[in-house]
């Protein structure tokens, strides 16, 4: 037997089959990768348009609440800043009621638009690149009339709430000031916190925002800027009206009544005088005097003259009390009204009050008609034309002193009715507010503490010591003709200035006179009437021009069909130039004056122009480009 050949083992498989198996096991996994991949990046797409569409969901659901959101914002604060221009009226109006009940919607409306932009999707939006803008400067201003509402409307409301104008009104000659009381105690803080407000208004950012938000901001700030003038007048008033009504001790004041029918610079000559006693609210006449029952003082000034006021308006003012309103500072004429007074006719002088005829004209719409003993009904529609004309033609010039007579009958009548209860209170108010605006009711001092209140008010009759808040330019006048004739004269007054658009501005200011006259009626004028110099020949008027405070005069013109118009002079008074004119008019004729005034570079406030009050109020205009 042959042997067989041992039997092997089973082979490994070759390389070339395992690389063979390998790419198989590769090839089959990919597959299930690329497989899993699709099956993952389908999930994902539905993931991702899941997310996207969610989102573009809550976009357009914030986009909608925002947009009414503002929507609503926009509602309640044009809503609020109508009320505060209401609130603005009733208080003028003294209507105090009214007062309270516009409080409670103002509060309400403003409440609304803090509440619609303090909301977190609008505080989201505030992040969005130029959407932000417009809802932060709409968030800021619903915050600010909503502080002026809780901090200044509101507290006042409470106290006017518990006023009637019958509370107001005087019984038995006393007035009941707790109310007023009441009041000054309130107005100092809400005074401040409007204040603030303000300040915070005129730093909102409405730049770049769209025309909707723009003018919101601009009408906010406009409206914030005339309220806040009237806010400080108020408080400076209210502040110290408890002492001036004697709540701290018994005052003497003395009125003195201007003729407007002889101007100067402040209105009219210092014709008559009239003593009042306060005390707690009490208020009663003493004596009276007319300009003539005081002696002229030649040589012997009744206060210590400034000899700079001297040389534009003459050593006169200070010896002569019926001149003693020629320069346009009220303090300096209250000084020498006083001074005359102690003087001559004898006791102390805590505070001096001017009047003018035109506003005792508005104070008769608050009284009615006065009967006179003269048989004459005083009244508003007139009271100027029977106090500045009427009466001189009445009484031959050799009983002249009788015009005197009927001055202090007429102001002690035009007295005695306002402390009536029958006064319409709301129209008195109203009547007082208009006065002091028009610069015919004038108040001054002896006390230093409330003399520094009364200066920064419209009582004041001071010039603007600075350009800060407004750049003022002042135009007045002084008749030169011992004459009446100024009921006959009628004026213009125009400023035109680049202040808003020059480095360094110029101030035009144009003064126009014209006699309205003809030599027909001049001839027939009595003696007392016409000019005691020059009879109906013609008359004369000095014309002050006083430029901004830090400005210089640089040229002055005349175009006058009057004789002998002249540049007079030109100095400085009250920190400012001053260009002085001698105009000459006959029956019928215009005179014009110009004075220019350039200013340094520097600050300048919203150019305004301030003329002597006179009979015909002065026709005045300001032309200021970019302003």
């Amino acid at each position: 037997m042959t042997d067989s050949p041992p039997a092997r083992a089973p082979q490994a498989r070759s390389r070339a089959e395992l690389r063979a198996i390998m790419q198989a096991a590769q090839e089959s996994e990919q597959e299930k990768s690329v497989r899993h991949a699709r099956r993952s990046s389908g999930t994902g797409r539905k993931a991702t348009l899941w997310i996207v569409g969610g989102l573009l969901v809550v976009a357009v659901a914030a986009t909608g609440w925002l947009g009414y959101r503002v929507l609503g914002a926009k509602a309640s604060l044009e809503a609020a800043q109508g009320l505060v221009g209401t609130v603005k009226d009733q208080a003028g109006s003294a209507d105090f009621a009214g007062i309270a009940q516009t409080a409670e919607l103002l509060s309400v409306h403003t409440s609304d638009a803090v509440a619609a932009t303090n909301d977190p999707v609008w505080r989201a939006g505030e992040l969005v690149p130029w959407v932000g803008k417009n809802l932060t400067a709409v968030r800021e201003m619903a915050e600010v009339v909503d502080s002026i509402s809780a901090d200044t409307v509101t507290p006042l409301a409470a106290v006017a709430g518990t006023l009637t104008p019958d509370s107001l009104k005087p019984v038995d000659g006393h007035i009941n000031i707790e109310p007023i009381v009441q009041l000054s105690a309130a107005i100092g803080p809400a005074a401040e916190a409007f204040h603030a407000a303000v300040a915070r208004g005129e730093a909102i950012d409405v730049e770049g925002t769209v025309g909707p938000v723009a003018d919101a901001g601009a009408k906010l700030s406009g409206m914030l800027s005339s309220a806040d003038a009237l806010v400080g007048d108020a408080a400076s008033i209210l502040q110290i009206a408890p002492d001036l009504l004697g709540a701290n001790g018994p005052r003497n004041y003395v009125l003195v009544f201007q003729n407007l029918a002889e101007s100067t610079a402040l209105g009219g000559t210092a014709a008559a005088l009239t003593e009042v006693h306060v005390d707690n609210g009490a208020i009663s006449i003493g004596r009276q005097a007319s300009s003539g029952d005081f002696p002229w003082r030649d040589g012997n000034p009744v206060i210590t003259p400034d000899p700079n006021v001297e040389a534009i308006f003459e050593p006169l003012m200070y010896t002569r009390l019926n001149l003693s309103t020629s320069r346009p500072d009220f303090p300096t004429a209250a000084e020498i009204a006083q001074a005359f007074w102690q003087q001559h006719i004898g006791g102390e002088v805590d505070a001096v009050i001017s009047v003018d005829p035109v506003a005792l004209s508005h104070l008769l719409e608050a009284t009615g008609p006065i009967p006179m003993s003269t048989g004459d009904q005083l009244s508003k529609e007139n009271a100027v034309k029977l106090l500045l004309n009427e009466i001189y033609f009445r009484y031959p010039t050799e009983e002249i002193h009788r015009t005197d007579d009927f001055f202090e009958e007429a102001a002690k009548s035009i007295f005695n009715s306002l402390m009536s209860p029958t006064t319409d209170m709301p129209k008195l108010v109203a009547a007082v507010t208009r006065g002091v605006s028009q610069q015919r009711i004038l108040a001054w001092s002896a006390d230093p503490e409330v003399q520094s209140k009364l200066a920064s008010s419209p009582l004041s009759g001071i010039l603007p010591s600075s350009n800060d808040k407004a750049t003022t330019t002042g135009v007045f006048f002084r008749d030169m003709s011992a004459s009446k004739m100024d009921f006959y004269l009628k004026t213009a007054a125009s400023l035109s200035t680049n202040v808003c658009e020059a480095a360094e501005p110029t101030f035009t200011t144009t003064v126009d006179l014209t006699s309205s006259l003809t030599q027909e009626q001049a001839d027939a004028l009595p003696p007392y009437v016409a000019s005691g110099l020059w009879g109906s020949e013609h008359f004369r008027t000095q014309v002050f021009v006083y430029g901004p405070p830090g400005t210089t005069l640089s040229a002055t013109e005349i175009n006058s069909q009057g004789r002998l118009t002249t540049f007079d002079l030109s100095a400085d008074d009250l920190g400012r130039p001053v260009a002085s004119f001698m105009v000459w008019l006959a029956p019928g004729q215009t005179s014009q004056v110009t004075a220019t005034f350039t200013g340094p570079a520097g600050n300048y406030g919203e150019p305004q122009l301030r003329t002597t009050p006179m009979i015909h109020g002065t026709a005045t205009s300001i032309e200021a480009p970019g302003c």
